[in-house]
This record gives structure tokens, sequence and C-alpha cells, in this order.
């Protein structure tokens, strides 16, 4: 082999790890073209982004970005994904400050009923319903964030069987998308929708009836109400709340 020759293949291979590096520290050139897009979408609104902006932040040219992204319509899908992520995380850390089953699904509702509507990417992704619930991508969000509690009541015999889980995910993400959609969005308005309208499709045959399941909701509502005036109660008392197992020893 020439001595240019083993030059040239040796230059080649510091191109190719440099690339190696380059998409190490900033991802895949798709993944920083989709946090551009996130960020001028955040500086400058949804209607104004320009794919030409977007590979311009990205470092990669404007043919560049349409190859990896298609069109400026799948960016927005894609933003709105990479910021799903970010409300599966709260959506999961607003479950785990309930008990059972269907109050956990019931406040996954509440917070994506209330907080989903305020992303324009997410509203523009929740617009074209039927199409986005079957798109796989949307339906692994979905299971990431409530799928482990739906498994649970299906083995504790609440949620039904008969149907598998990825239909009753694909159900309760058409549900938030109308949740999300009605203007009479209040979580009032979000926990009757649950319990009336939801709750009777989820619940299993053999286990207890819908209402019951229901009723159960109101009632953990009220105890936790009342829990929540007994403590504002004792935070108002003199001395504020008690200590308890003190003891007066002057």
């Amino acid at each position: 082999m020439s001595p240019h020759r083993g030059t040239l293949q040796s230059r080649n291979l510091d191109r190719v790890n440099a690339a190696q590096t380059r998409s190490d520290v900033n991802g895949t050139v798709k993944d920083r073209l989709i946090r551009a897009a996130d960020a001028e979408i955040a500086a400058h609104g949804i209607d104004a982004v320009q794919m030409d902006a977007v590979a311009k932040a990205a470092g990669v040219s404007r043919a560049t970005a349409f190859r990896q992204l298609g069109s400026v319509s799948e960016m927005l899908v894609q933003v709105a994904l990479l910021r799903s992520e970010r409300h599966v995380l709260a959506a999961k850390q607003v479950m785990a400050t309930k008990t059972s089953v269907f109050a956990k699904l019931e406040a996954a509702l509440v917070y994506t009923s209330r907080e989903l509507p305020t992303d324009p990417c997410i509203s523009a992704l929740i617009a074209k319903h039927s199409e986005s619930v079957r798109d796989p991508r949307v339906h692994r969000a979905a299971l990431e964030a409530i799928g482990s509690v739906v498994k649970e009541g299906q083995r504790s015999g609440q949620v039904r069987t008969d149907l598998d889980t990825d239909e009753l995910i694909d159900y309760m993400v058409e549900q938030s998308y109308f949740a999300a959609e009605d203007p009479r969005r209040s979580e009032d308005e979000v926990r009757r929708r649950f319990r009336h309208f939801i709750v009777p499709v989820l619940t299993a045959p053999s286990s207890m009836s819908a209402e019951r399941a229901a009723w159960t909701l109101e009632i953990q509502d009220t105890v936790h109400s009342v829990i929540r005036q007994l403590k504002d109660l004792t935070d108002q008392l003199p001395g504020g709340p008690a200590r308890v197992g003190s003891t007066d020893t002057g």
C-alpha cells in the first residue's frame, strides 16, 4: 500500500472518529434538530417556526433537516413527543400520591386535561385525533405513563382483562384527547367524565360495579378534603401544629 493511500485512509478514519465524537456529545443529528425546533418554538411560537432556522440552530443544512424530519408538520409532532416526556414524568408523580388504581388513572386524566392543551405542539397533535391515537409513538408514551397502573388493575381484578392492555391504553389516550378539547374541562368536570363514562368501560365485570368504583372515588375525595381541612385548622391553632407525644415539663 502506498504512503499516500495510507495517509488518505488515516484522514478518512479521523473524520469518521470526529463525526462519532460529535454524535456522542450532541446526540444524533435528528435529536439535535428536534431540540433546536423545540427551542425555536419556545422562542418564536409554533406559527413562526421555519425549517431554515431550525437547521441553522442545529448546525446542519436545510436539506439535511428535511431529510431527517421529513416536513414541518412531522417536526412539530417530534417536538410534541419530546415535550410529552416531561408530562409523562409529571403524571407519574401525580399518580404516586394516590393509592387505588382508579384514583391514579383519574389523577392522570385531570393532569393531562389541564396541562396538555397549554402546549401548542401537543395541542396540534391532539387535533389529529384518530391519526395520532394510533401513532405507535403516542402509544409508547401513554404506555410509559399509565401502562403499569392499568396492568396493576388487571392483575388485581379491578380492570377488565377481556381487552388487552394496548387497547385500553389507546382508549385512555382517546378519552384524554376528548377531555383536553372539552371547553368544560374544570377538575370537577374531568372527574365527572372519568367516573361516569370511563370507569364503567374499564371496570372488570367480576369486580366491583362501576357505580361502586365511582362511589369509592367520591369517598376518597371527601376523606382527603377533611384531612386537608383538619391540617389547615391545626396549623392555625396557637403554637402551630401540635407535637405528638410532647409533654409540659414546666
